[in-house]
């Protein structure tokens, strides 16, 4: 999983062609005589949202993340900030039982939109592992957050995969992938839409940076904030391509907490530092 930036029309994330035979044939939902604009779809999900033009009106955001691990509960809290012009990315960490940046005190991590950069109790990480790790949490906290106002981005290719029942709700699924040479990975998700709420209220989604070709399931609810419906609470576990879990399922927990907008950071939070 990778970001994409809005600046440059890449757009992030996670999601482009078919990773293996398995995953291109793999069982979506019944395609029906009154298959949908696909894209029309997805530009209800986006609008509904609040549009990609008012999130970037909003310039950064700030609030707490907390991610609690499936099966051990190893928890990691960070402060998150982000600037939306080149998907800049920083966080703090005083809390990390699961992150193991192999040290102790603060680990701070940035992204200035071409690199990476990570200290521990301000000693700058050179370790290949420990800074593949915080490259992908700069990309992909930032993607998880903006990732309903991204899905019209150029550069991803939409395909729809019928109807799919879940409880109560009929979801329409879309198919997204990106485009040859977009992004860093090549990922694929499946959205299930809420053709009443047109939220995405659950996805499919590969993670190939660390070699996951089989889907995970993320499950989300969500909360206005300043007008932006905003992902707030998502949960996540092992799947299969028709979005069963087992019973004994051990789901990853991901909140944010405390959003704040337009607090005006200065671009040299996001450059390489000691301390």
């Amino acid at each position: 999983m990778r970001c994409k930036s809005m600046v440059n029309g890449t757009a992030r994330a996670v999601v482009v062609a078919a990773v293996s035979l398995a995953m291109l044939s793999a069982p979506t939902g019944e395609l029906a005589a009154d298959t949908p604009d696909v894209k029309a779809l997805v530009a209800k999900v986006v609008e509904n949202a609040g549009g990609i033009d008012a999130l970037r009106k909003k310039a950064d955001v700030e609030y707490t993340y907390l991610y609690r691990r499936g099966g051990t509960g190893a928890l990691d809290v960070s402060v998150e900030r982000y600037v939306f012009d080149g998907e800049k990315s920083w966080a703090r960490y005083d809390v990390y039982e699961g992150l193991n940046p192999g040290g102790r005190g603060p680990v701070i991590q940035g992204y200035d939109g071409r690199s990476t950069w990570q200290t521990v109790a301000g000693v700058q990480s050179s370790d290949a592992d420990s800074l593949k790790k915080a490259d992908f949490l700069r990309k992909t906290n930032f993607y998880w957050f903006a990732m309903t106002f991204k899905l019209l981005d150029p550069g991803l290719q939409y395909e729809y995969a019928g109807r799919r029942k879940v409880g109560d709700t009929e979801y329409e699924l879309v198919k997204v992938t990106f485009d040859s040479g977009v992004g860093d990975v090549s990922d694929t998700y499946l959205l299930y839409i809420n053709p009443n709420s047109w939220r995405v209220d659950q996805f499919l989604f590969t993670v190939l940076d660390f070699g996951k070709t089989e889907p995970l399931l993320m499950m989300v609810e969500y909360e206005r904030v300043d007008g932006l419906l905003l992902p707030t609470k998502r949960r996540y576990t092992a799947s299969d391509w028709s979005g069963q879990v087992t019973e004994d399922a051990k789901w990853t927990d991901e909140i944010s907490v405390g959003i704040r907008f337009g607090n005006g950071f200065d671009e040299s939070l996001f450059a390489r530092r000691t301390h």
